[in-house]
C-alpha cells in the first residue's frame, strides 16, 4: 500500500478523472492500471473509486488514501531536493509556475541566462490561469508560481519580485498618438483615460484581472471608448494595438517586450491604478530548493 508506483498511479486516476486518460499520462495500458488499483484495493478491503460516476470520484476510503499519498509525495520531493542541493546546481530540476504573459515578457531572458549559467538544472514552466497557479502550489507540483499578493498567508509564502504598473498602449496613428510622430517620448506622457471617448480601443475578455480595470476606469471617468474587439490576453491585445486596431491597456513590464515592433506609444495614465505587485509563491511547508532561490534571485535583481 506504500509502493510509491502504487500511489502515483492512484493520484494521476484522480487529476485525470478516467482510467484511461491516467494509463496514458503512465504510459501504461488501461488493463494494467485497473488491475494495479484493485490491488490496493484488495489490500484495503474497500473501493477507492467510485465507478458509476465519470469522471471517477473518489469514496470515503480514496480520500484518505489520496491524502497520505500526497503527504508521501510531498516526502518525496522534499528529499529530492535536498540531494539535488547538494550537487550545487550541477544537477536538478527547477518548475515554474506562470501565466502565458508572464512567461513570454518577463521568465524568458532569465530562463536563457539560467539555463547558460547553470546547463545541469532541468527547467520547466508549468503555465495556467490564477487558480490553475494556486492549485500547483497547494499540491507542490511547481517550486514556485508568478502570483499577485495578498495570498493566504496558511498556506502561501512568498517572496517579493516587482510592483507592475497599469499603462496605455497607442497604435502610431492613433489620434492619441499623432502629436508625437512615432517617437516615444521620455518620461511618458501623462493622459487622463477620459481622453479615449469614442475612440478605438480592444478591451480584455471579462474573466482577466485587466478587465476589471478597464471596467473601473470607464465608470469613474464616465467614459466609454469604441470597443472594437474583445481580446482573450494582454499580449493578444498589444498585438492587435500594434497592427493600428486601437488603444488597449498594458503594464509597464510589457513594455519590455519586442510585441509591438516599434508600433506602438505608451502613456501613464493620470488616474490612481493600484499597482500589481508581483511575487514568487511557493507552499507554507514547502522550503524552496538551492536552485528556486537563485532563480528569484535573479528575478529580484534583474
Amino acid at each position: 500500500m506504500i509502493d510509491e508506483h502504487e500511489w502515483r498511479s492512484v493520484l494521476q486516476v484522480v487529476e485525470d478523472g478516467t482510467f484511461s486518460a491516467a494509463a496514458r499520462h503512465l504510459f501504461l495500458s488501461q488493463p494494467s492500471l485497473s488491475q494495479c488499483i484493485k490491488k490496493i484495493e484488495g489490500e484495503l478491503g474497500q473501493p477507492l473509486f467510485d465507478r458509476s460516476q465519470t469522471p471517477l470520484a473518489l469514496t470515503p476510503a480514496g480520500r484518505i488514501y489520496v491524502r497520505e499519498a500526497r503527504r508521501l509525495a510531498a516526502v518525496a520531493r522534499e528529499m529530492k531536493k535536498a540531494v539535488e542541493d547538494l550537487s550545487s546546481l550541477q544537477t536538478g530540476r527547477l518548475i515554474i509556475g506562470s501565466s502565458h504573459t508572464r512567461s513570454f515578457c518577463y521568465l524568458a531572458p532569465q530562463l536563457v541566462s539560467f539555463h547558460r549559467m547553470f546547463p545541469g538544472i532541468e527547467l520547466n514552466v508549468l503555465e495556467g490561469s490564477v487558480v490553475q497557479l494556486r492549485e500547483y502550489v497547494r499540491q507542490g507540483k511547481v517550486d514556485f508560481a508568478l502570483l499577485y499578493a495578498p495570498l493566504p498567508e496558511r498556506e502561501f509564502s512568498f517572496l517579493s519580485l516587482l510592483d507592475e504598473h497599469v499603462c496605455l498602449a497607442v497604435p502610431l496613428d492613433h489620434p492619441l498618438a499623432v502629436p508625437y510622430h512615432g517617437i516615444q517620448p521620455l518620461p511618458w506622457p501623462v493622459i487622463s483615460f477620459a481622453e479615449l471617448q469614442g475612440l478605438p480601443f480592444i478591451p480584455l475578455k471579462a474573466s482577466r484581472q485587466m478587465a476589471a480595470v478597464y471596467q473601473k476606469l470607464c465608470s469613474q471617468n464616465d467614459t466609454q471608448p469604441q470597443e472594437v474587439f474583445v481580446a482573450d490576453s494582454i499580449i493578444g491585445a498589444m498585438r492587435l494595438a500594434s497592427l493600428g486596431m486601437g488603444a488597449t491597456l498594458a503594464t509597464d513590464m510589457m513594455t519590455e517586450t519586442p510585441m509591438g515592433g516599434g508600433q506602438l506609444l505608451y502613456f501613464s495614465l493620470s488616474e490612481y491604478v493600484e499597482p500589481r505587485h508581483l511575487v514568487a509563491a511557493y507552499g507554507r511547508r514547502q522550503p524552496l530548493s538551492h536552485a528556486a532561490r537563485e532563480f528569484i534571485r535573479r528575478l529580484q535583481e534583474s
